[in-house]
């Protein structure tokens, strides 16, 4: 792991440095040590023997030294460290702004092992421009250890496997080892897929057999992955985002019962209120009666 003080920011006035992560995280391959947020004229470090590092510039230009080795490492430009390295960032000679950078510390697990060994072999101790926006993906994952949201190692899990092959896919000559990284990933990928579309757009398919088709995938093997993964059924699982999103409605009081029904794609009013009562104990009405704000409907 990075040396606990190493880390150095010149100025008060512009410089943060934001750790995301308290404790290591266990994934399929991976265990995430850390990943930090860093705004900073300079900043050093040292590896563990075990430890691998991906620093991605955010925005400014600067220059990295591995080992004393030093090279440019410009804006939307990654670079990989190898377990053992020592390191120095600092911003370009001149430079009146800061730099800023995300860190994440990775150690495989011992089915991962051969995952980062390819990267850091491909990646050669270079610079990486980033044509793919993997920026956005840090940032989802910035997010989803900010908000902590259910399900947290599911989320990491499936956003770190989809950084590693997005990362190789921008080597030269890697396309048909990000293939079968694609393969070993599937399943996990998968279900991040529909969790996220089902979370975002419940209200916009009347069966899930929609979903499939959306995906690229047969229902059997979607619905066989959802369960293993997630533990509960992918039919439950959207049942309880449709009533998440119901019980939203009748809360706001913009829409009638009839209207929800019918845009959550049931086939009558009596269908919703059956499935509603059946999962909250209380009738639309009831619910709207007691939780509801005043509003044009009853």
């Amino acid at each position: 792991m990075l040396n606990g003080g190493a880390s150095a920011i010149r100025t008060g006035k512009a410089g943060f440095n934001h750790c995301y992560v308290d404790r290591a995280y266990t994934l399929t391959h991976l265990l995430l040590h850390q990943v930090q947020d860093r705004c900073c004229y300079e900043a050093d470090g040292r590896l563990a023997d075990h430890g691998s590092l991906l620093v991605y510039m955010l925005s400014g230009h600067g220059a990295i030294a591995i080992d004393g080795h030093e090279l440019p490492l410009p804006e939307r430009h990654y670079i990989w460290l190898n377990p053992g390295s020592s390191y120095r960032i600092a911003a370009a000679k001149g430079s009146r702004s800061p730099m800023r950078f995300v860190s994440l510390e990775l150690q495989p697990t011992a089915r991962g092992r051969h995952l980062l060994d390819a990267l850091a072999q491909a990646g050669d101790g270079r610079a990486v421009r980033d044509v793919a926006g993997l920026d956005e993906l840090l940032f989802e994952i910035m997010h989803e250890l900010r908000t902590e949201p259910p399900h947290l190692p599911l989320m990491l899990d499936s956003l770190l496997n989809r950084l590693l092959i997005m990362l190789e896919r921008q080597l030269p000559g890697s396309r048909a080892a990000a293939d079968e990284r694609k393969k070993a990933y599937g399943k996990k990928e998968l279900v991040y897929q529909i969790v996220q579309y089902l979370d975002r757009h419940a209200a916009e398919i009347s069966e899930l057999g929609q979903l499939a088709d959306k995906l690229g995938y047969s229902y059997s093997y979607m619905s066989h992955a959802f369960r293993e993964e997630m533990g509960i059924s992918l039919q439950e699982y959207w049942a309880k985002r449709r009533m998440m999103k119901a019980m939203n409605s009748l809360q706001s009081g913009r829409s009638s019962i009839t209207q929800i029904s019918e845009h959550l794609h049931y086939q009558s009013v009596h269908s919703f209120s059956k499935a509603f009562k059946k999962m909250t104990g209380f009738t639309p009405t009831e619910y709207q009666s007691l939780y509801g704000r005043n509003g044009e409907y009853e």
